[in-house]
Order: structure tokens, then sequence, then C-alpha cells
């Protein structure tokens, strides 16, 4: 008799470092919009089999102000009633050259073409746009607000549903983001399967916080994962 699959649904928070570019096409004029032309930069190898220009990986809707999570979770329900395409889509904020912008992250969108059109589904839901400022690109520090589908295999550790190659443990305690990074860059000195991509976060369990770390690999299994998972916890005082 196979074991029953335990599937949770969480609320959280991620943190990690990508490099932006600013959109200059496919969006409507006069509109912020980043994409991360590399999402996992830890991961080298990530377009091997996905051509660059096939699809939008990670873009991020730059908005005129702060939003309530409210408001842009409204917004993405009544789009999605009628959206052709089931994309995914997390409010947060983007850190760049010292500045703060308050953005919507969007996945699994089919194509190039279907950013405006979400975008004008936005604003329609009342949400307006930060005009485009000059061409931004660089490392940035994003933090997302999310909604996690996650499949438990052990306590504490999970493996997402909604996004493919994607891991993720719970540790002792939140971390710092220049600790975080001072462990991982450790971590990938001292190991020979370490070609991963590593962020940080949290998830709400049980009216408390519990600490995680989020790996991505497209070789991911639970023995990877399991495996990382003692590399970071033997480096986490």
């Amino acid at each position: 008799m196979s074991q029953k699959k335990l599937i949770l649904q969480r609320y959280g928070n991620l943190l990690k470092e990508e490099s932006l570019v600013t959109m200059n096409d496919k969006i409507l004029p006069n509109t912020f919009v980043l994409e991360a032309p590399e999402p996992f930069p830890g991961y080298f190898g990530y377009y091997s089999d996905i051509p660059s220009d096939s699809k939008p990986l990670y873009i991020y809707l730059v908005l005129k102000q702060l939003y309530t999570l409210e408001e842009i979770t409204r917004a993405t329900q009544n789009i999605k009633k009628y959206f052709g395409t089931n994309f995914n889509a997390a409010a947060g904020t983007v850190s760049i050259y010292n500045k703060l912008f308050h953005i919507i992250r969007v996945r699994h969108l089919d194509s190039f073409d279907q950013i405006a059109d979400l975008q004008q589904g936005y604003l329609d839901q009342g949400l307006e746009f930060k005009k485009k400022p000059k061409n931004l690109e660089g490392k940035a520090i994003i933090r997302l607000k999310k909604f996690f589908m996650l499949e438990e295999i052990e306590d504490g550790i999970y493996f997402d549903l909604d996004e493919k190659d994607h891991g993720y443990f719970t540790i002792p305690h939140k971390l710092t983001w220049k600790h975080f990074e001072d462990i991982t860059k450790k971590a990938k000195n001292n190991w020979d399967h370490s070609v991963f991509d590593a962020a940080i976060g949290h998830i709400h369990v049980d009216f408390g916080i519990r600490d995680m770390i989020r790996i991505y690999n497209p070789n991911i299994d639970r023995n990877y994962l399991l495996d990382v998972r003692k590399i970071y916890l033997d480096r986490i005082k």
C-alpha cells in the first residue's frame, strides 16, 4: 500500500538575489518592467534545455505604490478568471542600487506578448504602474510574499508542487542575508555536487514562523536535498 502524500498549503516569504534588466519591448508604454534573464544565478546551466528567448521566465511588474497583499491577490484572482494562461503572481519588493520598488513577480506566461495584456488586466483592477526610468541593470535583492504548495517528504523537508525542481528544508533560526551568503559560498567550495541555486525564506506554521532554505537544481531528488541540508545544518550555528 503506497504512503499517502502529505500536501501542505503555506504562506510565507522568500528572499533571493538575481541580476535584473529593464524591459523595453512587449510592455505597455511608459511602464517599468524588470526581467531576470538568469533567474537561478547559482545554477549555471539553467538554459541548457530552455531557449532563452522562448518565453518570459521571471518578470517583475513595478508598481506605482505599495498595494496590500489583499489588493494584489484579489486582482490576480479576478484576472485569472479570463486570462488564457494559468500564470503565477506574487507580491514583493526589489532593491537595486539602494532603491526599493514594490512589484508583482510573474511566472508561467506562455509568451512575451502576454505581458502587456496582463498589465492591462491589473490596471483594470485599479493597480497602477511606475513610470519607466532610465534603464536599470544589476544585481537586486528580491523579497516575495508567497503562497506555497508543498509536499512534505520528511519532517521539515519539502518539494514544491508549483515550481519544478525546487526543494526546501527548515533551519533552526533566521539567517541574515550576509550570513546566508557566507554559508552558501562555503558549502559550494566544499562539495563536489554544488551546482545549485539557493534562497532563504520562511513559512507560517501553527501561528509561528519556520525558517527555511530553498534549493533549485533540475536534477534535485530526495537524496540530493538531504545532502544539501546536512551541509548547511553543519555550518549553521
